[in-house]
C-alpha cells in the first residue's frame, strides 16, 4: 500500500510538473473607454477553465499557469457592456498582454448570479425573481452584519433577526427560518436552532447578496420555502492586497426625558483588518475584526470578534480546492421587551443582568473540476459548529450542535439547447442542550434540473428533487418538489417569465423539542409537529425604459399548509403548532435608473402582500402589508450624496396574548425611515483612502417592529478605510 501511495504521488508531481513547464500567462490592463481610466473590481473570467480574477486600483490583472492552447477570455463589471475576448492564443513559456477597454453603458446592465440555477447566469437570463446587493453598496452604508443589509433588500422584511421574503415568515424568536442562507453555495443553518445566524458571517468580505424570491425547495431542499439567501464571498486578491477599516458611532439622545435611562452618549465602534494574495498556484486571505456596541438601550451591549481565512490550491487550470474557516466570538446583554412605553429603553425587572455568550464557527472546502468546456463537477461540504450559553431570569441554559453538510453536482452542457444541473446532497445533525435534549438528525436528497432553450426568444426550465428528512422521534419525512420556468422576450428590451415551484421544510430541533421559560412565558414541546409544504407560483416582467431606465413588475401566489407558528395554548403557555392552511398574495414593482450620464442613481422598491391565515380566516401575524424601500446616490467626482428610505406599513396582528403581561404591547405605527450619507473616495487620484458619514435615522423616528422593543434612534457613524 505504501508504494502505491508513493507511486501516485510521484505521478502527481510529475504531472504538476509537466503542466507548469508548458503553460503562460495572460497580463493586462482594463479601462473606461469613455475617460481611459483604469477600472477597478473589473471580473476577468478565462472561459472553459477554473483562472479567473479581478483587476486591481490601476486596473490591471494577471493570469497564470494557463495550459498552452486557445481560449476566450469574458470581463464583466456593473455599468459597463460585458466584453468577450474571443481565440486567445496562449503559448508555452510567453506573456500575453494588452489593454481592453471597456464602453459605460447607459443604465445599470445586469450582472452575473449563481443562485438560480446553480450556476452562473446574467441577471436579465433568470426566470424567477432575485434581488442583488453588491460589495460597494454593503461598503458605503457600513453594515455591520448581513442582517442590517437584508433591511435594504425590497420584498425582505425581518422581525429581529427572523427573515421574511414576501411575507413568508412571521416571528418566532430565532426557532427555524423559511428563509436558507447559503454562504458560497453551501446551507449556513444551525443545528439546534435552525436559524440564521448572520453574525458568523464576516460582512467585511462579502461580495455581494443574491436573494432569491419564491419556493426554492426544487433546487436547495428544506429550508427553502420563502426563498434562498446566498452570501458570495469576496475572491481572493491576484496581488498583495492590504486594507484597514476603522468607524465610530454615536446614538442620538433619547426623544423623552422619560427614556434616558442612563445620561451620556451611547457609542459603537469597530476595526477591521484583512490581507490577500497569491503566491504562484495557491492564495490566501485573511481577515479579523472587532466590533463593539453600547447599545441605546439598558441592558443591551454587544462585543463581537470575528476572524476568517480563506484558502486556494490551483492543481491546473482544470482543478482547484478552496478552503474556508470562519470564527466568531461574541457576549452580549439581553433586552427581551421594555419595561412598559414610559421605559421603552429599559427592560423588564427581570430581565436586568441577563447575557448571551456564543462562540460559533464554520469550516467548508469546495473541489472543481473542469471535465470539458461543456462539464464542470463540483463537490462540497460545511461543518458547522455553534456554542452558546444564556442567562435567562437568573438560570442558566447551554446548547452545543454540530451540523456536517455535503454536497456534488455536476453541470453539462448537453447541446447548445440543453443544460443538464444534477446533484446530491446530505446531512447531519446532533444537538446536546439543556433547552432541547439530547437530539439528532440526518437527511439526504436527490435532484436534477435541464434548462432547454427552444429558440433565442424562449427557455423552459423544467426540475426536481426528492428530500427525505429524519429528526429524531419525528415521524421521517419527505417530498418529491417539482419546478417549471419559462422565459420569453417578445421584444427587444422586454422579458416575460412565469415559475412555478413545490415546498418543503421540515421542523427544527427548537420548534420540536424546546422546553423553556423567561419572563411570564413557558415554551412546551411539540414531538407531532409535520413538515411545512408549499406551491409557489409567479407571473413577471422586465422592460428596459429607453435607455435609461429599467422596470420589473412580478405577480404572486403562495398557498402553505402545516404552516408551523407559534401560538398561545393556554394563558401564557407557547408551543409550536401547524397551521392547517395559509394563503400569500402580492405584487412587487421595481423600478431602476440612471440619469445624467450616471451621475445620479435611483432605486425604487414597492411590495404588497395579503398574507392570509386560512384556518382562522385572519391575517397571519407580525408581517406588514405594505414594504417601500427607495435609494438615491449622486456622484459629483470624488464626492457621493446618498439617501434612503423605508416604508412598511402598521403590521396588522401580533400575539394578542402579549397583551396580557408585557405593558403597552399593543403600541405600533407604520415605519417611515430616512437614512443620509456622505462619502468621499480619494483612490482614483492615488491616495488610498475613503471616507463615508452614515445618518440613520435622520428625523429621529420612534417605532417597534417587535412588541416591545424600540428601534434604534437617530444615529451617526464615520468610517474611514484605506486599501493598498
Amino acid at each position: 500500500m505504501s508504494h502505491m501511495k508513493s507511486l501516485a504521488l510521484a505521478l502527481l508531481l510529475f504531472s504538476c510538473a509537466v503542466c507548469f513547464a508548458q503553460t503562460g500567462q495572460i497580463r493586462g490592463r482594463v479601462v473606461s473607454k469613455v475617460e481611459l481610466e483604469p477600472l477597478t473590481g473589473v471580473n476577468v473570467l478565462l472561459q472553459g477553465t477554473l483562472r479567473g480574477t479581478t483587476t486591481n486600483a490601476n486596473g490591471e490583472f494577471l493570469l497564470s499557469g494557463i495550459p498552452a492552447g486557445r481560449y476566450s477570455l469574458a470581463f464583466s463589471l456593473i455599468g459597463y457592456q460585458h466584453e468577450l475576448v474571443p481565440d486567445v492564443e496562449i503559448r508555452v513559456d510567453s506573456v500575453l498582454e494588452f489593454t481592453i477597454e471597456l464602453t459605460p453603458v447607459p443604465i445599470q446592465t445586469a450582472p452575473v448570479v449563481v443562485t438560480a440555477s446553480k450556476r452562473e447566469q446574467s441577471l436579465q437570463d433568470i426566470p424567477i425573481s432575485i434581488s442583488l446587493m453588491e460589495s460597494h453598496t454593503i461598503e458605503s452604508h457600513n453594515f455591520v452584519s448581513v442582517e442590517d443589509a437584508l433591511r435594504y433588500v425590497p420584498g425582505v422584511n425581518l422581525t429581529e433577526s427572523q427573515v421574511s421574503i414576501r411575507g413568508s415568515s412571521g416571528y418566532s424568536r430565532g426557532a427555524g427560518s423559511r428563509v436558507l442562507m447559503l454562504v458560497d453555495g453551501i446551507p449556513l443553518l444551525t443545528g439546534d436552532t435552525g436559524e440564521l445566524n448572520f453574525e458568523s458571517i464576516p460582512i467585511g468580505q462579502v461580495d455581494r447578496i443574491e436573494v432569491l424570491k419564491g419556493a426554492g425547495s426544487a433546487l436547495y431542499g428544506s429550508n427553502a420555502l420563502g426563498g434562498v439567501i446566498n452570501v458570495i464571498m469576496k475572491p481572493i486578491p491576484q496581488s498583495p492586497s492590504i486594507s484597514s477599516r476603522i468607524y465610530g458611532g454615536l446614538y442620538g439622545g433619547s426623544s423623552y426625558a422619560s427614556w434616558d435611562w442612563g445620561g451620556g452618549t451611547r457609542s459603537l465602534n469597530g476595526v477591521a483588518l484583512s490581507y490577500g494574495e497569491r503566491f504562484g498556484e495557491t492564495g490566501i486571505l485573511a481577515y479579523g475584526s472587532r466590533f463593539s456596541d453600547d447599545g441605546y438601550r439598558q441592558n443591551d451591549y454587544r462585543r463581537r470578534y470575528n476572524g476568517y481565512l480563506k484558502l486556494r490550491h490551483d492543481f491546473s487550470s482544470f482543478d482547484a480546492v478552496t478552503t474556508t474557516f470562519s470564527l466568531l466570538h461574541q457576549r452580549r446583554a439581553s433586552f427581551l421587551n421594555w419595561k412598559d412605553l414610559d421605559n421603552a429603553l429599559v427592560p423588564a425587572d427581570v430581565q436586568q443582568g441577563d447575557w448571551v455568550r456564543s462562540t460559533r464557527f464554520f469550516l467548508s472546502s469546495q473541489y472543481q473540476h473542469v471535465v470539458s468546456k461543456d462539464a464542470i463537477v463540483a463537490v462540497r461540504g460545511m461543518w458547522y459548529r455553534n456554542r452558546f450559553e444564556d442567562s435567562i431570569d437568573t438560570t442558566t441554559h447551554r446548547s452545543e450542535s454540530d451540523v456536517l453538510r455535503g454536497e456534488g453536482l455536476v453541470t453539462w452542457s448537453i447541446d447548445p439547447s440543453h443544460i443538464l444541473t444534477i446533484g446530491l446532497e446530505g446531512n447531519i445533525e446532533n444537538v446536546d442542550a439543556d433547552l432541547f435534549g439530547d437530539r439528532s438528525g440526518f437527511g439526504g436528497a436527490l435532484y436534477a434540473q435541464d434548462e432547454i432553450t427552444i429558440n433565442k426568444d424562449l427557455q423552459l426550465t423544467l426540475g426536481t428533487r426528492v428530500d427525505l428528512q429524519d429528526l429524531d422521534s419525528l415521524e421521517s419525512d419527505g417530498q418529491v418538489n417539482p419546478k417549471a420556468t419559462l422565459l420569453y422576450r417578445p421584444s427587444t428590451g422586454t422579458t416575460l417569465r412565469a415559475s412555478f415551484g413545490r415546498g418543503f421544510r421540515s421542523p427544527s430541533v427548537a420548534e420540536a423539542f424546546v422546553r423553556t421559560s423567561f419572563s411570564v412565558l413557558t415554551v412546551v414541546p411539540n414531538p407531532a409537529l409535520k413538515s411545512e409544504r408549499s406551491y409557489s407560483y409567479e407571473l413577471g416582467v422586465n422592460r428596459y425604459l429607453g435607455e435609461t431606465a429599467l422596470l420589473d413588475l412580478a405577480v404572486f401566489w403562495n398557498d402553505f399548509s402545516n404552516l408551523i407558528e407559534p401560538l398561545f395554548t393556554t394563558g401564557t403557555t407557547v408551543q409550536f403548532t401547524n397551521v392547517t392552511s395559509a394563503r400569500i398574495q402580492g405584487v412587487e414593482i421595481g423600478f431602476k435608473a440612471d440619469l445624467f450620464d450616471k451621475s445620479l442613481f435611483l432605486d425604487f422598491g414597492y411590495t404588497f402582500v395579503y398574507p392570509r391565515d386560512r384556518t382562522r380566516n385572519d391575517i397571519l401575524k407580525y408581517r406588514p402589508r405594505h414594504l417601500l424601500y427607495t435609494a438615491s446616490n449622486l456622484q459629483l467626482g470624488l464626492f457621493t450624496l446618498g439617501a434612503d428610505f423605508r416604508y412598511l406599513s402598521r403590521v396588522e396582528r401580533i400575539d394578542e396574548a402579549f397583551t396580557g403581561f408585557i405593558p403597552d404591547a399593543a403600541e405600533r405605527v407604520p415605519i417611515y425611515v430616512v437614512d443620509l450619507r456622505f462619502g468621499a473616495d480619494f483612490t482614483t487620484k492615488g491616495f488610498p483612502l475613503s471616507a463615508v458619514l452614515n445618518i440613520r435615522n435622520l428625523f429621529q423616528y420612534n417605532y417597534v417592529v417587535l412588541v416591545g422593543n424600540m428601534d434604534p434612534p437617530r444615529t451617526f457613524i464615520l468610517t474611514l478605510e484605506a486599501k493598498m
